[in-house]
């Protein structure tokens, strides 16, 4: 590393014409070496010139200040006149102060936070996947398998094509990629049959439920009636109840 010119650095710091940066630079040393070298050896810098230069340099920064307050005033003349856009419906609002606190915070179709289970915090998952995870229903599940069974037939029947013009190694590997896709098919016909079963189940259940609902109106108005004991002014309940779904 070459030794710095310490001789025309200090001619140029008692000049006072270059910052102290500037010296630097030119130089390569930092503007800490050069204050600490001028104080040891007593440099003393001419202000003078430095100080004419800041002055004619502020007032040029002044003077274009000034020059650009005025499209700045007529752009805040311009924006006074133009009318409040409406917040959109779909956008989150600004959340309130602390006197007046939001009244609805988050407007219809802006969604909440994404919740991330165990899972999804362990294999990181993205949050589109678990955005989308949480929007799949049993018919997404049935879709899924039922194109799977397509493909696979569609591969089997592919396979069973170049079967023809196979020799016996390659018609090995063919009947052994359709097995595997004729097993595959049948997995996916038990897991779609299970599905069907589940979505005939939670039917079931939730006509249960309001027959069950039901029920219980229908006994909660008979012991009205009972503790009414004015029997001519008392609501008639029919033992006749429908059954939804039957």
């Amino acid at each position: 590393m070459a030794k710095p010119d310490w001789e025309a650095i200090e001619s140029a710091y008692r000049a006072g014409v270059l910052s102290l940066r500037d010296i630097g630079e030119k130089y390569g040393v930092t503007e800490g070496a050069i204050r600490k070298r001028a104080k040891k050896f007593d440099w003393v810098r001419n202000s003078g010139t430095q100080v004419r230069k800041n002055g004619t340099q502020s007032g040029t920064q002044k003077s274009k200040a000034r020059t650009s307050e005025k499209p700045a005033s007529a752009g805040r003349t311009q924006k006074s006149t133009q009318p409040k856009a409406e917040p959109q419906p779909d956008t989150k609002p600004i959340r309130g102060s602390r006197t007046a606190p939001p009244t609805n915070a988050f407007q219809p179709g802006n969604q909440n936070a994404l919740k991330h289970g165990g899972y999804g915090r362990r294999m990181l998952l993205s949050d589109a996947i678990t955005e989308d995870a949480q929007m799949l229903t049993l018919d997404d599940e049935l879709f899924w398998l039922r194109a799977a069974s397509l493909t696979a037939a569609e591969n089997i029947g592919r396979w069973q094509t170049e079967l023809e013009i196979a020799d016996s190694e390659q018609a090995k590997d063919l009947h052994d990629l359709i097995s595997q896709a004729q097993k595959a098919m049948h997995r996916n016909t038990a897991r779609i049959e299970s599905l069907e079963y589940t979505k005939a189940a939670i039917i079931k259940q939730r006509v249960d439920a309001a027959y069950r609902e039901a029920a219980t109106e229908k006994v909660e108005l008979e012991i009205d009636v009972l503790k009414d004991g004015d029997k001519d002014n008392a609501i008639v309940v029919h033992n006749s109840l429908p059954i939804p779904g039957r």
